[in-house]
């Protein structure tokens, strides 16, 4: 009998500069998972107690912040090691299920003339672990973009996001996906603690064109990377609100030339003071979506590899070979053997049918799922 496999594993990459926000934005995706997968009978949880003590810890530091009345993105521990978040992600029925690991590393890597020369290997490690995702997510500083207004803070901002170092990840990762154009890739960028430019969660002022306008303008290289390597490529833009219930008061600018300054924004709490995430629903929408069409593929591949063998089976065990050595087949049980496997490869054709039935199902219940209004396909816009 062929034994059925009923988990899958996924890589995803995630990348952007030093305190972006990469562990806020996962922290924010997982906190809500089971409300904003509500309605489906998939859902995701952490897969190991590394998972749930980095989770319970980042949340603990941030209602700490919240707390304290003042948001301060430096009270939230950035990474300083390179760590993968193992996630599961089960679709409602039996054991099966898929597992997938999200890979953050200090953004600082991504710079080569501020690379450690010890961390050489480990940044060779995220290197082959980003190439071998099928989904690339890129959080984006937008308060970066949004707050730089004359001159000198502009040409600063390229130095501040990494866009060219970003470019480069994002051009090799596309290069490689489309060594397979059959299968799917997604590319998520994912402006971050956007609560001061929307007016859908506590904010004042609805500044969700300009926001979208300064991303094209200062990742247009990005996009045409990943585009003229792989046009197929789908391409989310989906803006969070990471914590929600804050504002920026005031943004500060420091250094002299553009490519040593640094930035920094002071945060007021919104009363009550309670963490209201905004736009994550999209990441995870979308990611299950792409995970599951992922597997989806793959069973189907599986149907038709046992749906063969079932037919040869049964061929053979119907397969007349005269009188004597039909009688030997007899004597030997050996076409009972025959028919028994000939009936449990069958039996197996139609469970993987079933396991087909149950992922199409959930593909389309997730493709009702709407996200907000901010959520933008740019493969469609571009076209």
């Amino acid at each position: 009998m062929i034994p059925i496999q009923t988990n899958y594993f996924f890589k995803i990459g995630i990348v952007g500069p030093s305190r972006v926000g990469k562990t806020s934005l996962i922290a924010s995706i997982l906190n809500d998972s089971h409300k904003l997968l509500a309605g489906t009978p998939a859902r995701i949880q952490p897969f190991g107690t590394k998972t749930e003590r980095r989770i319970a810890q980042h949340h603990k530091e941030l209602s700490g912040s919240l707390r304290a009345g003042e948001f301060n993105p430096g009270a939230v521990s950035g990474t300083e090691e390179s760590f993968a978040y193992e996630l599961r992600m089960d679709h409602g029925v039996g054991s099966y299920g898929i597992h997938f690991n999200l890979l953050d590393f200090p953004g600082g890597w991504l710079d080569s003339s501020r690379r450690p020369v010890e961390r050489e290997t480990e940044w060779q490690y995220c290197q082959k672990w980003l190439a071998e995702s099928s989904v690339l997510i890129v959080p984006v500083e937008s308060a970066v973009m949004m707050e730089a207004t004359i001159s000198i803070e502009k040409r600063a901002v390229p130095y501040i996001l990494n866009t060219y170092d970003i470019e480069q990840v994002v051009r090799q990762w596309a290069k490689g996906r489309a060594i397979a154009p059959h299968q799917p890739a997604l590319l998520m960028f994912c402006p971050v603690k956007c609560e001061s430019y929307f007016d859908d969660n506590g904010g004042l002022k609805d500044l969700s064109a300009d926001l979208l306008a300064e991303f094209e303008d200062y990742y247009s290289d990005v996009l045409k990377a990943a585009l003229s390597e792989f046009p197929s490529v789908k391409i989310v833009y989906a803006p969070v609100d990471t914590v929600g219930c804050v504002e920026i008061v005031k943004s500060s600018w420091e250094g002299t030339k553009p490519d040593d300054m640094s930035f920094s924004a002071h945060y007021r709490v919104r009363k009550p003071g309670q963490l209201s995430v905004k736009g994550a629903d999209a990441v995870l929408i979308n990611l299950s979506r792409h995970l599951m069409s992922q597997a989806l593929l793959a069973e189907k591949a599986k149907v038709n590899a046992i749906q063969t063998k079932a037919y040869l089976a049964k061929n053979e065990a119907e397969r007349d070979e005269g009188v004597i050595s039909n009688m030997w087949l007899w004597a030997t049980r050996e076409r009972q053997r025959r028919v028994e496997n000939a009936n449990s490869l069958t039996t197996q054709v139609w469970q993987q049918r079933g396991l087909v039935n149950n992922l199409s199902s959930i593909i389309e219940k997730l493709a009702q799922q709407s996200t907000t209004k901010r959520t933008i396909e740019l493969t469609e816009k571009k076209e």
